[in-house]
């Protein structure tokens, strides 16, 4: 298959510092489409197009526990709520080359220890205010 991204190729970065350790994650945009529906259109339910309500980026991953000053900064954010700019990017060639960037706290810090296994962190970062999308070419 032609332009694929491999998930090694994605990179997430806390202040342009990018947060070392493997991870796996997911990066969902949520919104909500407006419901705009009255009785002269009948049953049928009518949106707004072109706008969405409660809009907010949010990546959820897990990394593998390490000693990266960076990983360090997060776990204390996550515990303090300290707010910084993230940005998650998609880095394989220029026709998938994307970006989200925007103000984000960490959130929902859990550490799994399991017996004789890697310890892990799982993370969700949250947005606040406007997110910064930078499209594929």
């Amino acid at each position: 298959m032609a332009g694929e991204i491999n998930g090694t190729k994605v990179l997430i970065k806390k202040d342009g510092s990018t947060i070392v350790g493997q991870m796996e994650a997911t990066v969902t945009f949520n919104g909500t489409p407006i419901d705009i529906s009255n009785k002269s259109q009948g049953d049928w339910v009518t949106l707004l197009d072109g706008e969405l309500a409660g809009k907010q980026l949010q990546i959820a991953g897990t990394l593998i526990y390490n000693s990266d000053t960076v990983y360090r900064q997060v776990r204390a954010d996550a515990l303090a709520g300290t707010q910084a700019t993230y940005t998650v990017e998609y880095t394989s060639d220029a026709t998938t080359d994307e970006a989200f960037s925007a103000t984000m706290v960490p959130n929902g810090l859990s550490d799994a220890l399991p017996m004789g296994d890697k310890v892990t962190t799982s993370i969700t970062l949250l947005s606040s205010g406007t997110v910064t999308h930078t499209a594929a070419a």
